[in-house]
């Protein structure tokens, strides 16, 4: 009589007999590990229709808008069609297999419910003269970019017929040009100051660090540049500049988002981490639900002062159902992993909770992911 195979089903059980302790040890591994990919599939679906505009995809990264359909899937929210939205043909504006871009139309809204403007600074000459898929950090003529006036008019009709806008950092500054940002102002309530701002932990560091900063600093007050250490860098279109240092013109909170009684009012999280680019915003109309909260020093709000700005400014703002982001919030590199995990979204915002140190992880799991659920969850049904 020959040996018996492995997958004889008295092996298995005199396996059992034999080693139940180990058995029933995997048995609860198996369980632990296959537990949330099973329970995300017996989770129920709902339905929005997001169209995503991104003109800054230089590469196949799609790394300024990637997130967004990360976390539709996390949600298990679909498309209309029951698919999940695609980072790679799921929006509207710079394709970088062709390297052409296309403009929003009002083709684009036709069924849409909920419509993101990722990032409209564009795609330049410099992203493609470095090796490898790397943005260039230096200025270059531009190949695409900007939002124009005929989209300008496509967002505000779509706003008004009760379309949610949803836009971030860099909808207001260049390439947009004055028309198209006067429009955009209008329908999100608020006005651009032409400041923007974004702490680098090192500005000695040439890897991260753009030499036009250097430029112009020494161009504005006539010294060169050569600091060390964190700041948090004010640039107004190059005609301005503040540089406020870590340890000098700073507290241990750099900079962070607070929320307002008119953020609580939408359960939104209480604070945020988030020191990436950031627009420096006056509230016209809106409803200001977060404002940016620069921890200074006496020293650095003396800095402040001396070029008139403030040391709180609008973050989030919501008129009516167009919601604006004043920073470059989506644009992430974290480890997103697979979205088919039941409780992904909850146990990684616990685990960046704001106890956590400053970090891209902390900003973006117990921030923004939160907040953009909430904001465009409201529309899924």
């Amino acid at each position: 009589m020959g040996a018996v195979s492995r997958l004889d089903p008295r092996v298995w059980v005199e396996t059992i007999r034999a080693h139940p302790r180990v058995v029933a040890a995997a048995v609860v591994a198996l369980g632990v590990a296959l537990g949330p990919f099973v329970v995300w599939r017996l989770l129920p679906s709902r339905t929005v229709e997001v169209v995503v505009v991104d003109k800054t995809v230089p590469f196949e990264r799609y790394r300024e808008h990637a997130a967004i359909p990360w976390l539709l899937h996390a949600a298990k929210i679909r498309k209309k069609d029951g698919a999940f939205l695609s980072p790679e043909t799921g929006y509207v504006g710079f394709d970088p297999r062709t390297r052409t871009g296309s403009d929003l139309t009002a083709a684009h809204l036709e069924g849409a419910d909920v419509l993101v403007v990722a990032d409209t600074y564009g795609v330049y000459v410099g992203d493609y003269e470095r090796p490898g898929d790397e943005a260039a950090l230096e200025r270059s003529p531009k190949i695409y970019g900007g939002i124009s006036s005929a989209e300008a008019e496509v967002i505000d009709g779509f706003a008004a017929k009760g379309g949610l806008v949803l836009a971030e950092f860099n909808t207001f500054a260049s390439p947009t040009e004055d028309a198209a940002r006067a429009r955009m102002e209008r329908l999100f309530g608020v006005r651009w100051t032409k400041w923007v701002a974004r702490y680098w932990p090192d500005l000695a560091d040439p890897r991260e660090v753009p030499r036009w900063v250097g430029r112009v600093w020494e161009r504005v007050t006539g010294t060169p540049f050569d600091m060390k250490g964190g700041g948090l860098v004010f640039v107004r279109e190059d005609e301005d500049m503040v540089v406020l240092l870590a340890g000098e013109d700073l507290g241990d909170d750099i900079v962070s988002q607070e929320r307002t009684p008119a953020g609580a009012a939408f359960d939104l999280p209480q604070r945020g981490g988030f020191w990436f680019w950031m627009d420096v915003l006056e509230r016209d109309d809106a409803d200001v639900l977060y404002e940016h909260v620069v921890g200074v020093t006496a020293k650095g709000a003396a800095k402040l002062d001396a070029h008139a700005l403030p040391r709180r400014f609008p973050a989030i703002t919501k008129r009516h159902d167009a919601w604006y982001f004043a920073g470059d919030f989506v644009d992430t590199a974290v480890d997103l992993g697979n979205p088919e995990r039941a409780g992904v979204l909850t146990w990684r915002a616990r685990m960046n909770g704001f106890g956590a140190a400053m970090s891209e992880d902390r900003s973006f799991w117990s921030f923004y992911a939160p907040t953009f659920l909430r904001i465009v969850g409201s529309r899924a049904h």
